[in-house]
């Protein structure tokens, strides 16, 4: 079901998405479908209020989104990817998927390598997939997993990736202790959650 409101002189359009066996209403924006609000079977008119009350959250976070360099969108219109937090041109025939296959996983495996043996750790198992929002992860069996477009990032926030990761071995959580082991190989690892908001993980 689609409505809209106005804010501010602005029109925002939304798709309310019914699941009665939730418990809470929720709003998502996607790149892709827009804002999109789960919610119970409450009222549209309720709906539309909490919409109205989260508009400025959510012009926000659209406005971002907007601004957030993206593979995909990049190489449909420039026919480049970002190597390094650089822009490139992808010469050839090669796919940005082939691309970032061929330059992630060599530089996160030799970063992985590096950073286990100075923070006295050792994954059990390294892989790589594609993945829409994520960056990493680590398994409760200490199994890192990482996404194949992280070469597109400036290399200290694959490096912050990695030692994030590697943190999760010893501490599955994000509580004190975890954010300490990272700021202790990683003093600078804020700077680099703020810069990752500028790129997108997904390649699709």
């Amino acid at each position: 079901m689609q409505a809209t409101i106005e804010y501010q002189g602005e029109t925002l359009c939304y798709s309310i998405i019914t699941n009665r066996r939730l418990k809470h209403l929720y709003i998502k924006i996607d790149p892709n479908k827009g804002v999109i609000v789960k919610t119970p079977a409450y009222t549209q008119a309720y709906i539309h209020a909490i919409v109205l009350q989260k508009a400025e959250w959510i012009f926000t976070k659209m406005k971002a989104a907007k601004e957030r360099t993206t593979v995909p969108s990049l190489f449909e219109e420039e026919g480049k990817v970002l190597y390094l937090g650089e822009a490139i041109l992808l010469h050839g025939n090669q796919s940005p998927e082939a691309f970032y296959k061929e330059k992630t996983i060599p530089l996160v495996t030799r970063l992985v390598e590096e950073w286990s043996f100075l923070m006295g750790v050792k994954p059990t198992k390294i892989s790589f997939r594609k993945a829409k929002k994520r960056w990493g992860s680590c398994s409760h069996t200490n199994e890192l997993s990482f996404n194949l477009s992280l070469a597109q990032l400036p290399l200290e926030c694959v490096t912050y990736i990695v030692i994030h990761e590697l943190s999760h071995i010893e501490h599955k959580h994000h509580q004190k202790a975890f954010w300490h082991c990272v700021k202790e190989f990683m003093p600078e690892y804020k700077l680099c959650e703020k810069m990752l908001k500028n790129y997108s993980p997904t390649l699709s």
